[in-house]
């Protein structure tokens, strides 16, 4: 079986031959779901109801319990930065991905209404009107007519100097976040015909704006916050700056109070700005380990938080110099990778551990189990009642076999940091990080033993099995052909350096197709492991992380596309054959039937 792994960025490298692949997306494979949905970016609260940006689309959250958020519905776009809600729709900045327009006229069953490419990475979005007006990153600023929603029409543009990253409205003016090109103020009387105002450099990146009487306040990246007086737009002045506990990348402001979301641990400031000139720091709440506050919201005495990896905080700021976190909806920080067995998907992740899902009907995964595993999660592995999964280092065992009930039978202690992990009959075979191969004799799940091991120098990643043979991707030596007809003695046959990183293997036949980094597909000859023979190569601008191949089908993970599929049917000359855009990073991909499983790190999609 093949295992996915864990991805470092890519390094320059080369393989000489083919032309780089031009890929149509969402073409060549369906959306069937997604699930185990994290990066969280915004919120509005309206009610009882918390309408959320997440990286993959809509979640819709009930907080009527006053405690932890409990999960209605959730809708893919393939994107979702910032949200604003009018009325039964909301509109959602999704990125790439455009301006989304959503129903949510029944909460429980939200429908996409419309929808319209911006032309640039919508980041933010504000409502006046019948008109919605897009912060779309370096494109500036857009206005778009949704006064029929299944059609938006676009009526304006105007660029700006810096990175357009938020937007918000006060009559007819729009404040402009725009990053390094500071506080723009924009007259949009006419929708049709905006025209810039006023400016103000804030001498830092601005991220985010709210508005409280005639002042701003800009979270301002690694300046902290920004208080702008814009009682004349035509000539806004900064009247206070105050250094916040990190990067100051969020801002709600309500009766007096300022919470400032913050990234890089710095969770959580809360401000006193009733004097916006000198505003005054009451306190600092960090409540995960990760601490990434990338959106806030306040209702009343609460303030909602949105934690990039963690989930949505509910914090009591009724007592703004000790807030205290009342609730949460969690969220795993990623999903590195996936299997299945029977109607069971199995997938593991960060904050999630090791989480079971029924896939009977695979538009409709339930939830079955669950198991927590600390930091360092690598890859997974299935046979029998087991299941097998590397953490830093060590090789953990689970028993499966009475769900919804995981048992942890073992962890086992292993030399570097395992990458990948397949296991046949009583062997598990392992790559690891800074020593190479390992063979752990598993005949006794409750006392594994190390059987055999070959170092080698470098990062292994990839491997798969055919008979005698483990193949192996170094990233650093590239790849091994190694012999493992005796366990304890494994041995290296025969190596082969492609151009580029090779991350992952899949086997057909004499064929290894191999993920190879940034220089896309490579087909490999390994009909006699002491001389690999490249076939043949299919290289795309991006980088190759994953593979897995069915028939005459090869499916790649880009971690900076998505999936991309290759028909291989010769070869000597892959043949792209579409693929399907993700709105994360893919870690690796996985063929379970006529389904396609992607680990894309904020959630794991099925595909088909």
């Amino acid at each position: 079986m093949m295992v996915v792994s864990v991805v470092l960025p890519a390094r320059a490298g080369g393989f000489p031959a083919g032309r780089p692949v031009v890929l149509n997306p969402d073409e060549g494979l369906g959306y069937v779901n997604s699930i185990l949905w994290s990066k969280a970016y915004d919120l509005v609260v309206d009610g009882n109801t918390a309408y959320c940006a997440f990286l993959n689309g809509l979640v819709i959250l009930d907080l009527a319990g006053g405690r932890s958020p409990v999960l209605v519905s959730q809708l893919y776009l393939g994107g979702g930065f910032d949200i604003e809600k009018n009325g039964p729709l909301v509109y959602i900045a999704a990125g790439k991905a455009g301006l989304k327009i959503v129903d949510v006229s029944d909460p429980r069953s939200p429908r996409l209404k419309g929808e319209a490419i911006t032309g640039g990475a919508a980041k933010a979005v504000a409502f006046a009107g019948r008109h919605a007006l897009i912060a779309d990153g370096p494109a500036g600023l857009r206005i778009f007519d949704v006064g029929e929603p299944r059609s938006p029409k676009l009526v304006a543009t105007l660029d700006t100097p810096g990175e357009a990253e938020g937007i918000i409205l006060a009559g007819t003016t729009a404040f402009v976040a725009d990053g390094d090109g500071g506080l723009q103020v924009i007259d949009v009387r006419d929708p049709a015909r905006p025209r810039k105002i006023g400016s103000c450099d804030t001498k830092g990146t601005a991220r985010q704006t709210a508005l409280s009487g005639k002042y701003a306040f800009i979270a301002n990246g690694a300046a902290g916050l920004a208080v702008i007086d814009v009682g004349d737009p035509a000539a806004p002045k900064q009247v206070a700056s105050l250094t916040t506990s990190s990067y100051a990348n969020s801002v709600a402001v309500a009766e007096g109070l300022a919470c400032v979301g913050t990234l890089f641990d710095g969770g959580l400031q809360i401000l006193d700005v009733r004097d916006p000139a000198a505003p005054v720091s009451l306190a600092i709440r960090k409540y995960t380990m990760y601490n990434e506050a990338w959106g806030v919201a306040i209702s009343g005495k609460t303030a909602y938080v949105v934690d990039y990896f963690a989930g949505i905080h509910v914090v009591d700021i009724a007592n703004p110099a000790s807030p205290a976190v009342r609730g949460l909806y969690q969220t795993p920080s990623s999903i590195v990778a996936a299997a299945v067995r029977g109607k069971s998907l199995f997938a593991i992740g960060e904050l999630s551990g090791l989480q079971v899902f029924d896939i009977s009907d695979p538009a409709a995964p339930a939830h079955v189990g669950a198991s927590p595993i600390s930091r360092g999660i690598q890859a997974l592995d299935l046979q029998g009642p087991y299941a097998y999964v590397t953490e830093r280092r060590v090789l953990r065992i689970f028993d499966v076999s009475t769900l919804p009930v995981v048992k942890a039978v073992v962890s086992f202690p292993l030399p570097g940091v395992p990458r990948a992990v397949v296991v046949r009959d009583r062997y598990a075979y392992l790559t690891s990080d800074h020593y190479g191969f390992l063979i752990v004799d598993i005949g006794d799940p409750k006392a594994p033993r190390i059987a055999g091991s070959l170092e080698m120098p470098g990062f292994a990643y990839g491997l798969a099995l055919d008979g005698p043979r483990a193949y192996v991707c170094s990233s650093d030596t590239g790849f091994h052909a190694l012999d493992i007809s005796d366990p304890a003695r494994p041995s290296l046959l025969g190596s082969f350096r492609t151009g580029g990183e090779p991350r992952s293997v899949a086997l057909k036949g004499n064929m290894a197709f191999i993920a190879d980094g940034p220089e896309g597909l490579v087909v490999l000859d390994v009909s006699n492991p002491l001389k690999i023979k490249a076939v043949g190569s299919a290289p795309f601008d991006g980088f190759a992380n994953g593979i897995a191949v069915r028939g005459d089908v090869a499916y790649v993970s880009d971690e900076t596309f998505g999936v991309r599929k290759f028909d291989v049917a010769r070869p000597s000359s892959p043949k792209p054959a579409g693929g399907f855009k993700t709105p994360g990073e893919p870690y690796g991909v996985r063929i379970e039937g006529d389904l396609v499983i992607v680990p894309d790190s904020f959630s794991l999609f099925i595909l088909k």
